[in-house]
């Protein structure tokens, strides 16, 4: 076959083709021919180097077939001369399981169906079983035309359907083999691999000046469990800093442009390259091209573009990754860890879902939403949408050298580093400018300068500028308030200030913002109401780190102000989930135990805490009144009529459909709702004349994402 296509070519060419493919040829027979003694192939069990050097005149051509025990034949062409075939990756060890064969009992029975949990399967069987001669990749992973090879492609390169009974020795077998993963207590790898990439160097800077505190924190975390997990491939791709994206946020990271997004990718680096993850990074379009092998020549993935355990991306990547993959995204969703600051509830992710009523005329079917992914994909910065899942940040507490600031230190710090954060809020700072000198970090240079208008900013602040983060840390040191504008919302700045012995004014937002009434949540796939600058502060923090007061009625402000100088200074504080180790913790939980495309419990099911809300009250806030969180993973053993009636719940009618609130009870005519698909599953729903049934659990303190059982 080669040398039929290269008959067009030159002779030389076509010399070169044709001797590749008899190597080729000659390579894989030394891979099946067994040695004497019954053993391993001859190849694979030497692991040898072959080198076949052809003779033409005065030149050579020198196959070089490498260490065969390592994989695939590789033809490269050096010089015009030259071809080398290099074994790379093919694991031809006998210790690696072999995949058992299908028993033709099974042929007939197990691969027909049902298959609880995979609503999908049968559809996708039945879609295969039509089109599977039209696409050559599907050969590659075994489908020859019957169900069962079908099913197994479908639950072992696609996850739409359960793994078949005799393969999964196999499968586990397979994960078990996986090298166990080192923890790197050194960062000189990660710095050099970032480091050609300039759109890295905010967040090279970050890594760097925290290392000790990483090291620090896996360490201990070493010694008090040593890590289990498997060492995987990941890929990171930020689709925020590509050149198409056009927002410029890694060359305005140093002016005062938005952190936030870049201190979790930054954090998040960290954490995996700590636990020994090997990752591929991305921040332009031909490189995520490059990395997903991706040639979209047909419905399904080629083996080598299987190669990654996870792939992290940001929305804006998200939308990059569906449009480069084309037809062939579905192979990637099950991969897919989204950072999604704000958060995706249910109901904006599931595209078939249209309320019966809308009284604030939602657009559900925006740009931002629509994914159908499981809710539990989108990491957030905050556990504000329990439907999600809770990434986080960290926050610094390395404490100056210099002499502590005394406890009456009449410093207060403004949290804007943009002008028009300063809109109208002079007389609001004029109330704290008669108990604090009032300083500033505002950034001159974002911008235009003929669109930056001072007059903003009192003149009784100082401004300071910005600042690197060993700088700003020793400015909070000094301060005893951290003053809050109402914006940015739920950014990190709050903590770092409170670890640093600052107490925050949290000006509440009233009437609360959402996407109907904000234009800054208009286009955002979530229907939380925002009641202060930052909730969780007021929420899982309080007094006498936060104070949530109402900064349009300068009475209050002025009382507020006089409270905390009544009270001693407060210790520096942070939540453990904004730890190194904390976060550390959270994300060796999830990749070990969430799996989003086929059943598996986690967090387990004796976590269940079920409650009844009050008519038009969410799973969310019942849960949260009772000092619960509510936990999504558990709905479904509540979404059935025996959980009703284990509740005491009588239901003189059921009725399933695809509700925002389901399962619940409909008061108005007393049915009970059961949800028909998991995508909607929700903790946010709500509506009046109904009560959820609500899957709550308890939670670690400082570490709300994982359950009191819950392991590593």
């Amino acid at each position: 076959m080669a040398f039929l296509r290269c008959l067009s070519r030159s002779r030389r060419r076509c010399m070169v083709l044709s001797l590749a493919a008899v190597v080729t040829w000659f390579c894989f027979s030394l891979l099946s021919v067994p040695t004497d003694d019954g053993g391993q192939p001859w190849l694979a069990g030497q692991g040898r180097t072959v080198k076949l050097v052809r003779a033409e005149g005065s030149h050579r051509n020198i196959l070089d077939v490498g260490d065969a025990s390592k994989g695939d034949v590789e033809v490269r062409q050096g010089k015009e001369e030259e071809v080398e075939v290099m074994v790379t990756t093919v694991d031809v060890s006998t210790s690696q399981p072999s995949p058992p064969s299908v028993p033709e009992s099974s042929r007939d029975s197990e691969c027909n169906g049902p298959w609880p949990g995979y609503p999908d399967c049968g559809e996708k069987i039945q879609w295969m079983m039509e089109r599977w001669e039209s696409e050559e990749c599907y050969a590659e992973h075994g489908v020859d035309g019957t169900r069962c090879s079908m099913q197994i492609y479908l639950s072992e390169v696609e996850q739409f359907c359960p793994y078949l009974p005799e393969r999964e020795g196999y499968i586990n077998d397979l994960a078990s083999k996986r090298p166990a993963a080192t923890p790197r207590f050194e960062v000189d790898g990660l710095l050099k691999e970032l480091g050609g990439n300039s759109k890295f160097d905010w967040i090279c800077h970050r890594i760097q000046r925290m290392w000790p505190e990483w090291y620090q924190a896996l360490h201990t975390l070493q010694a008090q469990k040593p890590f289990s997990h498997a060492t995987t491939n990941v890929l990171i791709h930020i689709g925020a800093l590509t050149d198409k994206a056009g927002f410029h946020f890694a060359e305005n990271a140093g002016k005062g442009g938005p952190l936030g997004e870049l201190v979790q990718w930054s954090d998040l680096i960290a954490s995996l390259y700590a636990l020994g993850y090997n990752i591929d990074f991305s921040t332009e379009i031909a490189q995520l091209k490059s990395s997903l092998v991706v040639n979209n020549r047909g419905g399904c993935p080629s083996v080598s573009e299987t190669k990654y355990t996870a792939i992290f991306v940001d929305i804006v990547g998200l939308k990059q990754l569906k449009k480069l993959t084309k037809n062939r995204f579905q192979m990637y969703k099950c991969l897919l860890r989204v950072l999604d600051t704000f958060g995706t509830e249910p109901v904006f992710n599931y595209k078939k879902w249209k309320p019966e009523k809308d009284d604030h005329n939602h657009d559900y079917g925006h740009t931002w939403g629509n994914w159908e992914l499981n809710p539990r994909q989108f990491w957030t910065m905050y556990p504000h949408t329990p439907d999600n899942s809770f990434l986080g940040f960290v926050v610094e507490q390395h404490r100056s050298t210099s002499s502590p600031p005394p406890p009456d230190s009449q410093k207060s710090l403004v949290y804007g580093k943009e002008l028009y954060m300063w809109k109208g809020k002079s007389d609001y700072l004029s109330i704290i400018a008669k108990y604090f000198d009032v300083h500033a970090t505002i950034g001159s240079t974002v911008g235009k300068r003929d669109k930056l208008d001072w007059s903003l900013v009192p003149s009784l602040v100082h401004n300071h500028g910005i600042l690197g983060g060993a700088e700003l840390q020793q400015l909070l040191q000094e301060s005893r308030l951290f003053v809050g504008l109402g914006f940015p919302y739920e950014g990190p700045a709050p903590l770092e200030a409170i670890a640093q012995g600052c107490v925050f004014l949290n000006p509440r937002v009233d009437p609360p913002v959402d996407r109907t009434n904000s234009d800054f949540f208009k286009k955002k796939p979530t229907n939380r109401q925002i009641d202060s600058q930052n909730p969780y502060m007021a929420a899982f923090v309080g007094e006498p780190h936060v104070y949530t007061f109402n900064a349009e009625n300068l009475t209050e402000v002025e009382l507020t102000v006089q409270r905390i100088l009544k009270q001693p200074r407060p210790p520096p504080y942070l939540p453990y989930e904004f730890t190194f180790a904390g976060m550390l913790e959270r994300i060796t939980a999830y990749l070990n135990n969430q799996q989003y495309c086929r059943p598996h419990q986690w967090p387990p099911s004796d976590s269940l805490v079920t409650r009844l809300s009050r008519p038009g009250v969410s799973c969310k806030q019942t849960c949260y009144d009772e000092g619960l969180v509510c936990e999504p993973e558990l709905f479904h053993l509540l979404n059935n009529e025996e959980a009703f009636a284990k509740n005491g719940i009588e239901c003189p009618s059921i009725q399933r459909g695809h509700s925002v609130h389901a399962p619940s009870l409909v008061t108005s005519d007393s049915h009970c709702s059961l949800q028909d698909d998991e995508l909607m599953l929700s903790c946010a729903g709500s509506e009046k004349d109904v009560k959820r049934l609500c899957s709550c659990r308890q939670y670690r303190r400082g570490q709300v994402a994982l359950c009191l059982s819950c392991s590593l």
